[in-house]
Order: structure tokens, then C-alpha cells, then sequence
């Protein structure tokens, strides 16, 4: 439709919408502008702004579902069935994944100072504590895949992880195949770190979940499974991309046992803000005096520091500083739990 009065185009799938713009308002008919194949397996969402009077399109069912206004709104975000829906279906998978394509470990992508297994830990954990501004030394997990509860102590474990990994719920090998091996680097690093992509998870179960998509693995614990299926659906569709025959009918599946789940929506999974910790009071001042030292008594030796050290490698001596050779983090030489030294935060 073109508006005489302002020069703007405006699109309607609406019929009796355009009649009426026609007759009553002399706006004047244009044509179809398009059609959307049924073969294609996309929906184009609709929506109208309130604000200037425009009629736009989008193929993104949660960018439908925040621009309409009902994201924010639990009780009438997009159903995941819906939104599942949404998805395009494709059984070729893409070849040629490497963990590297994701970049190297946790970054601080949002900028706040502090890692990502340290975000997630602070959101995910109960109770947490912190050794500084940003790590994580203690906490408890209420874990959603198997449903117990750990108690978490930062480097308590040979894995140094405490029992607790930072599971990607749609895995990066997934990513890869269903689409992100046409992304750029920057967009890959985006993703391994994204909030909404990432939850704090007990280590056995993440290593039993693998990369597998929801046909080949659910959690053990039943009561977080629709749950689960509906975080993958909102990430997949977040990141456009695929599903193939066998996860899509899976999930549906699961989603018959809970057709009113939802998918997250961003707010849900937000990083809290970094706050510091306390500082420590001032120590009283000591009445007497401290002896003087021993004049037969050589001062201690600063503890070494080395360059380029390995995290969790062997190391020597015992109370040596280390600097990691990838990211710059200081370490400590000190005793893991079978009395072995090695390089820990």
C-alpha cells in the first residue's frame, strides 16, 4: 500500500485492512509484494509500530516476541512448541569441528571484568563466596540434570572444577554442524560465552551429555526436562540454526508432556552485576613492640615467579608463583588433595 500523504509504502496480509486504507482512506493499492513458500519451512512474523505507524516482518520468533512486547511478560512469552516450529530442518551436517573455532577458553565478553565459569558460578551457585572480585571459592549447586545438590569448593578435586562444569546446552559441536560454521570468529567467541547459552551443571553429567542433541540424550532428572528442550529450542532460534528430523520430532515429543513451556527469555539468564568484596578490617595495633630478628637468621626468600606455566601442571617449589602462558593469570605452586604439587589459582 502507498500513503499519499507521507510517501511511505506500507505491507498488510490483511484484506479487509487493505479495503478499507483504499475506500476510506484513498490510499492507493500497490500489488502482492510477496509470498512465503510453505516448502520453506519459515514463518514470517508480523508485527505493527504503535509508535510510527509501520507495518514490519521478522523470521526471528523471539525478536517477534520482545518487539511484541510479551517477552518480558512470563505468562505469555512464545511456546516453545511455536517456537520450535520456527526452526528450520536440515539432516546435513556440517563437517570439520575443532573446539579452537570457539576460541580458547573462558573470555570476559561482557566486559565486567571477570571470566565466564566465574559468571555462571555466581549466577548459577546458592550461596556464593568469593577469593576477590571475580573467583568463585565456595558454593552450592542445586544441579538441574540430575537433580542433587553439590557442595562446591573451587580446586577441592583433582579436575580442579570442584564437581561442577559449565555446561554449553546446545554444545559447540552442535552449533557448528546446525549453522556456526558459516560464522565469524568474533560471532563463535560470542557464542561459547553467552549467558544464555551456558549452565552450571554437575561435571559427570556433562561429560555424559557429550555434544548430543536432545534425540540422543536428556537429563536424568525428568522434572528439568521440558525445561531443558525449551533452553535448546530458545537458543537454537536466537542463533538461527538448524534442527535436524530426528531432535525436532524428540523435542516435540518431550513438549506434548508440557505444551504450555516457554522458552527463557534473556532476562532469566542474565549475569548479576560484579560486585567487590568487603574489605577487610584494619588489624588492632600491637601494645609491644616486635622482637627483633635474629641476627644469625637469614632473611626468607621472595618466592619465585615463573613465566609460561601450565594451569594444573606439576610444579616446584612449594609457594613458587606462576604465570599462565595462555592467559596471563597468576598461579600458585601448592599441594592438590594427594599431596602432589601443582600449579593452582
Amino acid at each position: 500500500m502507498y500513503n499519499p500523504y507521507n510517501g511511505q509504502h506500507h505491507y498488510t496480509a490483511s484484506a479487509s485492512e487493505r479495503d478499507a486504507l483504499v475506500t476510506v482512506h484513498q490510499w492507493q493499492y500497490e500489488g502482492v509484494a510477496w509470498h512465503v513458500s510453505d516448502s520453506s519451512n519459515i514463518p514470517v512474523y508480523r508485527l505493527y509500530n504503535t509508535a510510527n505507524g509501520e507495518h514490519l516482518w521478522t523470521t526471528n520468533p523471539l525478536e517477534y516476541q520482545v518487539l511484541g512486547g510479551t517477552a518480558s511478560d512470563p505468562a505469555n512469552r512464545a511456546k516453545a512448541a511455536n517456537v520450535l516450529a520456527g526452526l528450520k530442518t536440515n539432516d546435513t551436517l556440517a563437517p570439520g569441528y575443532v573446539r579452537t573455532a570457539f576460541g580458547d577458553g573462558w573470555v570476559d565478553v561482557d566486559g565486567n571484568g571477570c571470566g565466564t565459569r566465574d559468571d555462571i558460578l555466581s549466577r548459577d551457585l546458592t550461596n556464593p563466596t568469593k577469593l576477590d572480585t571475580c573467583r568463585i571459592g565456595s558454593g552450592v549447586l542445586h544441579d538441574p540434570y540430575t537433580g542433587s545438590t553439590i557442595s562446591f569448593t573451587r580446586g577441592s578435586d583433582d579436575d580442579n572444577d570442584g564437581g561442577v562444569q559449565i555446561d554449553h546446552v546446545v554444545a559447540l559441536s552442535n552449533a557448528w554442524k546446525t549453522g556456526a560454521n558459516a560464522w565469524s570468529s568474533e560471532q563463535r567467541i560470542k557464542y561459547a560465552n553467552d549467558p544464555y547459552v551456558l549452565l552450571a551443571v554437575d561435571d559427570q553429567a556433562n561429560q555424559d551429555k557429550r555434544d548430543y542433541a536432545t534425540d540422543k540424550w536428556l537429563p536424568a532428572n525428568t522434572g528439568y526436562r521440558c525445561n531443558y528442550v525449551a533452553r535448546q529450542i530458545g537458543i537454537k532460534a536466537k542463533y538461527s540454526l538448524n534442527v535436524t528430523n530426528a531432535e525436532r520430532a524428540a523435542m516435540s515429543q518431550m513438549l506434548a508432556s508440557c505444551p504450555a513451556q516457554t522458552v527463557p527469555a534473556e532476562s532469566d539468564t542474565a549475569i548479576p552485576p560484579v560486585s567487590k568484596p568487603s574489605p577487610l578490617p584494619a588489624p588492632s595495633p600491637n601494645p609491644s613492640p616486635s622482637p627483633s630478628p635474629s641476627p644469625n637468621l637469614a632473611p626468607s626468600p621472595k618466592p619465585n615467579v615463573q613465566n609460561g606455566i601450565t594451569p594444573g601442571a606439576f610444579c616446584s617449589p612449594e609457594g613458587a608463583k606462576g604465570i599462565g602462558k595462555k592467559n596471563g593469570v597468576t598461579y600458585t605452586c601448592k599441594r592438590d588433595n594427594a599431596g602432589r604439587l601443582r600449579w593452582r589459582r
